[in-house]
């Protein structure tokens, strides 16, 4: 149980970098932010990455991983409360339905939830809900 809560931290946090904000073209600054990662009843995990505007994809993103595939739905909708995001996708035998909200001034700074529910369950789990923050830095070193 443990393994899997790592490595789907782990996974959204090499993911992460490709969400995309609420900024004018639903991209988010080009550069180096700061993201954390919480998965509910779980340590925080941060890091730094550098992300270029072209390649942000915040569906992709909620989705999972590189070990994702067949990816039948990713959306995402702008409005007032900022990016809602849906997306699903394959894991292994598993089908990944992920959705979520992201929000703030997203050149600067965003927050949200991202809920991933697994069917059948992939081990074991058929829930896993993470909040994520990022933080801008400046440009990439």
């Amino acid at each position: 149980m443990q393994q899997l809560l790592r490595l789907t931290i782990i996974v959204f946090m090499v993911t992460a970098p490709t969400l995309s904000t609420a900024a004018g073209d639903g991209a988010r600054k080009s550069g180096e932010w700061e993201i954390s990662v919480t998965v509910k009843g779980q340590s925080t995990f941060t890091s730094k990455v550098c992300i270029d505007a072209a390649s942000d994809d915040i569906a992709a993103a909620a989705g999972g991983s590189t070990a994702q595939s067949g990816c039948e739905e990713s959306s995402t909708e702008t409005s007032a409360q900022g990016i809602t995001i849906r997306s699903v996708c394959k894991q292994g035998n598993s089908t990944v339905t992920a959705a979520g909200t992201l929000s703030g001034d997203l050149d600067t700074a965003y927050q949200g939830v991202v809920v991933k529910n697994y069917s059948p369950p992939l081990y074991g789990r058929t829930e896993v809900q993470s909040t994520v923050e990022g933080h801008y830095l400046g440009d990439c070193s």
